[in-house]
Order: structure tokens, then C-alpha cells, then sequence
């Protein structure tokens, strides 16, 4: 059964998030990925998704089980399943819309998700990847409703936090690598950026 749809009160809401936590959560949301390590992508989900969207954690438990359920589909290379990412990430949108009562597009919202995995994976490791940060930019305009103007900022410190956890990976994977403290403070400053233009 899914949890009711309620937000405590003293959580953050959609919009006013804490940049350091997610910052944190996502790096460490692409070690676990990158290690294949899927309990502790399941966790580290939850911690990622209550944080970015304003969930209480049984709201959080939900919504990261389908969030890792897509990453999963997607994680096989070549032959990964496209379809069955977004048909997760479409119950996942559809979720939080419902908890959150916002205006985006649940299939276009799934849709550019993958957008940005595709793009990801297709220049993984490149420094030009202007693709990536347009992908990610009309994500954040889609699900936000905002000028994809006023998130440009926002999705050009993702893709360079990315592109350190891509290098991280290339280096081998070296436990206490200096290129993670690296993706930790750009993914900050993307998310600060992001909650400065939303609230702007």
C-alpha cells in the first residue's frame, strides 16, 4: 500500500531545500551506482529523495524504491531497458505530483529523466557536455515550471559535478579520491543555484 500522501509541516518543501544534504546524497548516490551496490543505492536514495522533494521518510521509502527500480533497468550496458526506466519514473512523478499537488507533466517530466541518463552515459567523461546541461536544464524548467534561462547555472554545476564522479570512476575508483570532494561541492553549488532561481 502507498503511504499517504502527507508532508509534515516542519519538513522542507518542494522548493526549499538544504543544498548540502542533497549535494551529499547524490554523490554518494553515484558511488553506490557505480560500485553496483544496490542496498546501499536503495538507502542512499531514500536520503536523496526526502531531501530533494520535500518527503516524509515512509513517503522517501516509496519514492527511492522506484527511483532505484529505473536505475536498475537502466544500469545494464548496452543492453539496458529504457522503457522500464520510465515507466518507474513516471510512478515516481506521478507520486510526487500527487503529494505535492504541483503543475509538471508526469510522462514529459519521466522522459527528460532519461534524457539526461542518456546523455550522461553518451559523453561520460567529456568536459564538453553542453548536451548534458541542456538535458538537465529542461528538466529542472519542466518539473519547476521556471524559464530554462534561470536554471542554466543550476544544470552546468550537475554536469561538471558529474563529471568528476565520471573521472572518479575512470581513475579506478579510489577510495577517499580528492575528484569526490570535488563532485560533492559542485553538486552544492548546483543546488544552491537551483533554490536561489526558484526562489528568485
Amino acid at each position: 500500500m502507498k503511504p499517504a500522501n502527507t508532508v509534515r509541516e516542519k519538513h522542507p518543501t518542494f522548493r526549499n531545500f538544504d543544498p548540502n544534504r542533497i549535494g551529499y546524497f547524490e554523490k554518494e548516490n553515484y558511488v553506490a551506482y557505480y560500485q553496483k551496490n544496490w542496498l546501499k543505492l536503495l538507502r542512499v536514495s531514500v536520503g536523496l529523495v526526502k531531501e530533494s522533494f520535500g518527503l516524509s521518510w515512509l513517503q522517501a521509502i516509496y519514492a527511492a524504491y522506484l527511483v532505484a527500480r529505473a536505475e536498475i533497468a537502466f544500469a545494464p550496458f548496452p543492453k539496458n531497458d529504457v522503457p522500464a526506466a520510465e515507466s518507474y519514473l513516471r510512478r515516481f512523478y506521478q507520486f510526487l505530483k500527487d503529494v505535492h499537488h504541483e503543475g509538471f507533466d508526469v510522462a514529459r517530466t519521466a522522459e527528460l529523466e532519461v534524457n539526461w541518463w542518456i546523455a550522461h552515459r553518451k559523453l561520460f567523461g567529456n568536459p564538453e557536455n553542453q548536451e548534458l546541461v541542456d538535458a538537465l536544464k529542461r528538466l529542472y524548467a519542466e518539473t519547476y515550471r521556471v524559464e530554462p534561462a534561470k536554471v542554466q547555472e543550476a544544470a552546468r554545476q550537475r554536469a561538471a559535478g558529474m563529471l568528476y564522479s565520471d573521472l572518479w570512476v575512470i581513475a579506478g575508483k579510489p577510495a577517499g579520491s580528492q575528484l569526490l570532494v570535488q563532485e560533492e561541492e559542485a553538486l552544492i553549488q548546483s543546488y544552491a543555484s537551483l533554490k536561489e532561481a526558484l526562489q528568485g
